[in-house]
């Protein structure tokens, strides 16, 4: 596959503005616990760095963990700031983030891509925003105590401990992500929530029909409140032909039906890129909640399957003619904005 045609100009700006932006992936991989193996002699660390990644979103919670398991996978990334500060920082406001422009460092923040961490103790959301937390979603995929996730039939709104999630996470400066959410509870998180709401990482399901994409009511919804739609190569949101293996230029075919839908200022980048994946772990869980095809060598988009291709973004933002201040906008501007309006300084 031709990733991109460029000249010698365009190929000098691609890379200048690259240089220039501030990156935020608003979903990235582990660094740690576990930590991806070395390619090439380099750490994935360093290979973040190298990318231009200013802010990486870090998961340290999903569908099936406990609030022991978010406190230990804290615990392993303050060992890591704190082992390795001259490479790293730990991100709590959007001052932060500059700072980490400044020292070419790498600016790590936490979420949780559920809720069921906290479930119906409230004082959970305190107690983690006080520790780091800086982006949650409600839902993964299943049911919860918030509400429905993408893959339940029934598709039910968001619960009255939602509400009080959703009104927590405001009052705390906590982002709502409503990536893996049903239609329906993502639709009425939006609605209650007061400050901008996002996707981290959910792509059109006008362009890709698969159940975790996001329809264009539920983009429009997010974009009206001034949220932001990161979007992901991953193959089972990006593909257009079940089975085959989308490309990087249908990922960006996703973020061209975005910007036409809603602007440029709602656009972002949320990778879910995880280089921790082993063939096995993705094989005995991933793999398994998606209906699809896909297996760990077609799990990504051709052309964007590593930390290591994000400058190929940025080069094919340049080839499909976005002007300088869009794509620094999609790099990381859009999600800086959302951050400022939400977080605490």
């Amino acid at each position: 596959m031709k990733k991109f045609d460029l000249n010698a100009e365009q190929e000098a700006r691609a890379v200048s503005l690259h240089q220039q932006a501030t990156i935020v992936d608003a979903l990235g991989g582990h660094i740690v616990a576990p930590e991806p193996p070395p390619i090439d002699g380099k750490s994935y660390l360093d290979r973040l760095i190298e990318a231009g990644v200013t802010a990486a979103n870090i998961t340290l919670a999903a569908h099936a963990d406990s609030f022991d398991h978010m406190l230990k996978q804290m615990y392993a990334y303050f060992n890591l700031m704190e082992a390795q500060p001259e490479k790293t920082l730990q991100v709590e406001t959007v001052a932060d983030i500059q700072r980490a422009k400044e020292e070419g460092k790498v600016g790590i923040f936490f979420c949780m891509q559920t809720g069921t961490v906290v479930g119906k103790d409230i004082s959970r959301w305190t107690i983690l925003a006080k520790l780091g937390l800086r982006i949650s979603e409600l839902t993964y995929m299943e049911r919860s105590d918030f509400g429905d996730g993408c893959f339940e039939p029934e598709n039910r709104g968001l619960t009255a401990y939602g509400r009080q999630a959703v009104q927590e996470m405001g009052r705390l400066g906590i982002v709502l992500d409503l990536s893996h959410a049903g239609e329906r509870t993502s639709l009425d998180a939006i609605e209650l929530a007061e400050k901008p709401p996002v996707f981290t990482h959910s792509n059109p399901k006008a362009v890709g029909p698969s159940l975790r994409n996001i329809t264009d009511e539920q983009i429009k919804a997010a974009a009206a409140k001034g949220g932001v739609i990161g979007l992901t190569p991953h193959s089972a949101l990006t593909y257009k032909v079940l089975g085959i293996r989308p490309t990087i230029h249908d990922y960006l075919d996703h973020m061209d039906y975005v910007v036409n839908l809603v602007g440029v200022d709602h656009v972002g980048i949320g990778t879910d890129i995880y280089e921790s994946y082993t063939k096995i772990s993705w094989e005995s869980s991933t793999k398994r909640m998606y209906p699809s095809p896909w297996i760990y060598e077609t799990m990504l988009s051709e052309g964007l399957s590593r930390i290591s291709d994000l400058p190929d973004v940025t080069r094919g933002l340049v080839a499909r003619g976005y002007s300088d201040d869009d794509i620094l906008k999609i790099l990381g501007g859009n999600w800086l904005r959302v951050f400022e309006a939400v977080w605490r300084a």
